[in-house]
């Protein structure tokens, strides 16, 4: 039998769960938790002989908001590319499950980095994004309510979250961990945020982007030192404002339009 597609009865013979018992499919699948739970359904055979995870969830996934094409294998119509990031999703679930830096309470996911700081944000299936923490639950129950007084054929497109944007630990006016080379202990006075925009690279496969965001939170220093340095351009841009247009900069200067 090919290892990618086991069938229920393969689960039962080799000794473990059913996956059926073992995912709620009438639940918020969409919830991080809910959602790695599939996966883990699945290679229940891998968690116990600490291999790699190599089982994709044979149909769970199209009551997520997981894109289509990647929800169920057919190997008729697999591209090479839906293959890849099916296998970049499996070596992202794994590592979140594994992973003793990360805790996950609904969608939001907060990561303790290794000196010690917390960095939290909400994982988004149906928007391929991390977004601003403890805001989908609200994004969705906004988005129920407000689509109660539509017509069904309209699509509610309302988004009450930012994206790429997650929480950090240290609050606002924050100084730079000291364990940071040639930033440790020193404040710019534009660190005002406790949050920091994090973009996906466009080009970049969620997953793959997801783990590397992951990374560099549990890293817990190269973070610091990237915004650091971002806080000290700002400051540089706005000395710059300061000095071209201590007014303000008039709306008809077409020369820095």
């Amino acid at each position: 039998m090919n290892p990618i597609q086991k069938t229920n009865e393969w689960f039962i013979e080799n000794g473990y769960t059913e996956p059926m018992e073992m995912i709620d499919h009438n639940g918020n699948l969409d919830l991080s938790e809910a959602f790695i739970q599939i996966f883990v359904a699945y290679n229940q055979h891998n968690i116990a002989e600490g291999k790699a995870w190599d089982n994709w969830p044979e149909w769970e996934l199209v009551l997520t908001s997981m894109k289509v094409e990647l929800s169920m294998e057919d190997p008729k119509t697999d591209t090479p590319k839906i293959v890849t990031e099916r296998a970049l999703w499996l070596r992202l679930i794994q590592f979140m499950h594994e992973n003793d830096n990360i805790k996950i309470d609904g969608y939001t996911i907060t990561i303790e980095g290794k000196h010690g700081h917390q960095f939290t944000f909400d994982m988004s299936i149906e928007h391929d994004a991390w977004v601003s923490p403890r805001c989908l639950a609200e994004h969705y129950n906004k988005m129920n309510a407000s689509d109660k007084a539509r017509p069904p054929w309209r699509r509610n497109v309302l988004e009450f979250f930012s994206r790429y944007v997650i929480e950090h630990s240290l609050g606002e006016y924050w100084i730079c961990p000291e364990h940071v080379s040639g930033y440790g202990g020193k404040q710019t006075g534009y660190t005002h945020a406790n949050q920091f925009c994090i973009d996906k690279p466009e080009d970049d496969i969620f997953p793959l982007a997801m783990f590397s965001l992951i990374q560099l939170c549990i890293d817990d220093t190269e973070i610091w030192k990237m915004y650091f340095e971002q806080d000290i351009k700002d400051i540089e841009h706005h000395e710059f404002m300061e000095r071209e247009w201590p007014g303000g900069r008039p709306d008809q200067d077409w020369e820095y339009q």
